[in-house]
């Protein structure tokens, strides 16, 4: 009557019409009782989750990583590993198994681009390169994802353990990489290696990195139905292609130019680490790590971890601030040690992985550089004999004088200094006899496979009379597969280079 509609008050909520009854009076008895019921429920549904937002939350007592991650941004600017004249270059890449040759193709459109877009001055030329690139794919492996479970706390069943099922996605891509000068001259060789691996729920894809106690992190949103953080899936083999292809790009374009890319860090969170936190948000960066080193400790290893995680980070970002070469690689080994001991502590968090790869890029870098200061920085090597380059001992004749004498002693001429003097073991015996055949890359895989340490057979590269590595593209992957990498293989490279020098020195007349 009147005008007036049975409709309700926009303002009233379903509930509160349901309280106010209908248009044609009061709720009854049994309404109001289902109403009261339903409102006690959900008060107390959210006491709960409120006491497990408190029990749980990462700013509670553990350390841990928390939903909706506090993550920093870094500028991480590397210098080239290795220095070229010129502007001109190609890029050829083949594949060691026909079965790869689609992700060589695709490597090798992709490289030319890479290489351009952080050093404008670059541009390819086919007939007459400054620079030429060549890879060789030696492995390509996207298995199946492999499926596990883990026993998990359920909400909804009144919080008691419960299976869930997970499955895990993996891919591996390795190449052999080498960088030649006009002259055909190696200047750069590595072994790049790119791998993927990541946990996810089944049913929902959804990337298994967050703990329970994350989960239950703002947890009106999640009964809301509504998002807290951008969520990653599984990729699809394409995606997992291009993921493991342009990691490899990235490793590629940083030994060959100056790159400077913007980086997202996360940070672990805590009761105790949140207040560190706010000065590496303020790129505070020292003041962090000086307060995370001074904090005492946390008692359980597992929670320390994070502690030793963030000062890492610090670390780090000191190191790509830092216009010191030397001081910077100092930097980012502080930064490995202390992102190796959170590893440790607790293997199992996924984001202790993570800087591992990044980390020993870096340095990697940085040891290159510091490798080529010290040879350039290096007097030349004194021109040999014609003695020296030409050795007959068969033929030498017999010392007659005190001449013969002084060639054997340490204080030498500099002509006969270029060859390591006699041991007083060695009976007088010649240098030439003494020395033997030249180190090979099957004597290194030898010494690896008898168990001789790393150290040892670094030792025995840097000290040998000579050489003979193949560091080719077939050399390497021939080391790589019975298990010769890392500095080992760097060692072979610097040696190869120190004998390079030597060989190309004029000779005296």
């Amino acid at each position: 009557m009147n005008g007036l509609t049975a409709s309700p008050p926009n303002h009233l909520t379903p509930t509160s019409q349901a309280v106010a009854g209908t248009d044609n009076g009061p709720a009854s008895p049994r309404e109001s009782s289902r109403i009261s019921c339903a409102i006690r429920s959900f008060l107390l549904g959210a006491l709960f989750v409120m006491v497990l937002f408190c029990i749980f939350s990462p700013s509670a007592t553990a350390q841990n990583f928390g939903s909706g991650k506090k993550k920093v941004t870094m500028r991480r600017r590397l210098p080239a590993a290795v220095h070229f004249s010129g502007t001109a270059f190609d890029v050829h890449v083949t594949a060691h198994e026909q079965s790869y040759e689609e992700v060589a193709q695709t490597l090798s459109d992709l490289l030319p681009t890479e290489l351009e877009k952080d050093d404008k001055r670059l541009h390819v030329d086919k007939n007459a390169p400054d620079l030429m690139v060549s890879c060789v794919i030696t492995t390509y492996e996207t298995p199946p994802p492999k499926t596990f479970s883990r026993n998990e706390v359920a909400v909804q069943k009144k919080s008691a353990e419960a299976p869930k099922q997970y499955y895990k996605v993996t891919g591996t891509l390795t190449l052999a990489y080498q960088a030649r000068d006009r002259s055909s001259r190696v200047i750069d060789s590595q072994n790049i290696t790119s791998n993927y691996s990541a946990d996810f729920e089944a049913g929902t894809n959804a990337e298994a990195n967050e703990s329970f106690g994350s989960k239950v992190v703002d947890p009106f949103k999640r009964l809301a139905g509504k998002k807290t953080e951008e969520t990653a899936t599984a990729p699809t083999p394409l995606q997992l292609r291009n993921i493991l292809i342009s990691r490899a790009l990235a490793q590629i374009a940083a030994r060959l130019v100056n790159t400077d890319e913007v980086i997202e860090v996360p940070l672990a969170r805590g009761k105790q680490l949140d207040g560190a936190d706010k000065l590496a948000e303020s790129g505070l960066w020292s003041r962090y790590v000086e307060t995370l080193e001074t904090m005492q400790p946390f008692p359980d290893p597992a929670l320390d971890a994070y502690r030793l995680y963030d000062i890492g980070v610090g670390y780090e970002a000191e190191a790509y601030q830092s216009e010191d070469h030397v001081a910077a690689k100092k930097l980012l080994e502080q930064a490995a040690i202390n992102y190796g001991k959170a590893l440790d502590a607790k293997p199992s968090e996924k984001n202790f992985m993570d800087p591992q790869s990044r980390i020993e890029t870096a340095v990697e870098h940085y040891r290159a550089l510091e490798a080529s200061a010290a040879s350039a920085a290096a007097p030349p090597p004194p021109p040999p004999s014609a003695a020296a380059a030409n050795p007959t001992p068969a033929a030498a004749p017999a010392p007659k004088s005190g001449a013969g004498t002084r060639s054997a002693s340490p204080k030498s001429s500099p002509g006969a200094s270029s060859r390591p003097a006699a041991s007083p073991k060695s009976g007088g015996s010649s240098p030439t006899a003494k020395a033997g055949p030249p180190l090979t890359n099957d004597d290194v895989i030898k010494m690896a496979k008898a168990g001789v340490d790393e150290a040892s057979i670094v030792t025995t590269i840097r000290e040998a009379h000579s050489v003979q590595f193949d560091l080719s593209p077939d050399g390497l992957i021939h080391l790589a597969q019975n298990g010769v990498k890392g500095n080992i293989v760097t060692a072979m490279r610097e040696r190869n280079k120190r004998s390079s020098n030597r060989s190309s020195a004029p000779t005296s007349n």
